[in-house]
């Protein structure tokens, strides 16, 4: 596999994201982390593997490459029921990292998810807009409280399991080395078949795309019962 450099150009980037996800053996070892805690690939669903890249801020950018904003995974699955699972695969410091903001687990945020449209974003890819550029997951349309702010700082070789349904964010990477993590998502169909799930305090998005998701058993397309 192809190694980036520090901090990596876009292309880097692209290269190594497009080879791990279509590499079937980061796949397997990601499949036996979560069977060893305990998902049952057999009532399990999953999306793509992802590798994110971070790289240190450049002064006066609106936009961080790879840094995604405040948002709940929720607002554009609209699965309540997903599951979030990230690692790192370098070490971590807290100004290069993941965090999280529960005080709004209970309490909604106004947000963009009624108009979030996930075929327009594609189509704004493939017209070479860049990812920094995009509005890739809705966001939050009032300012957000940060007093309950949670910044993980875990290390390589652990797994961070989380409701997608959480507030969370990239923390802005004012280090000077490149963050590189990989994340999936997954959703048991006992779940949603008996319809336990995170609170829905202020998705709107009006569809719920549960072919994102494919069973770790045959590779099926999730479907409510």
């Amino acid at each position: 596999m192809a190694a980036a450099p520090d901090p990596p150009d876009e292309a880097a980037i692209d290269e190594v994201q497009r080879e791990v996800r279509t590499d079937a053996r980061i796949k397997e070892l990601f499949r036996a982390a979560l069977e060893h805690v305990g998902v049952d690939p057999a009532r399990s669903y999953w999306d793509s593997i992802y590798l994110r890249v971070v790289p240190p801020i450049e002064p006066g950018a609106e936009r961080q490459v790879g840094r995604i904003g405040f948002h709940r995974d929720t607002w554009s699955s609209n699965v309540l029921q997903q599951t979030n699972w990230w690692a790192t695969i370098r070490p971590l410091s807290a100004d290069r990292t993941i965090a999280f903001y529960p005080g709004y687990w209970s309490r909604p945020i106004a947000n963009t998810s009624a108009d979030w449209d996930l075929d327009e974003i594609r189509a704004l890819r493939r017209s070479g807009k860049r990812d920094e550029d995009i509005a890739i997951v809705p966001e939050p349309s009032e300012p957000v409280d940060t007093a309950s702010e949670l910044r993980i700082v875990s290390e390589p070789g652990d797994l961070l399991c989380f409701s997608g349904a959480h507030l969370h964010a990239s923390v802005p990477n004012v280090s000077e080395r490149t963050r590189v993590s990989v994340e999936l998502r997954t959703v048991n169909l006992d779940d949603l078949e008996r319809d336990r799930g995170a609170p829905d305090l202020d998705g709107r998005a009006p569809q719920v795309p549960l072919e994102w998701f494919r069973s770790m058993k045959d590779g099926s397309p999730l479907r409510r019962g």
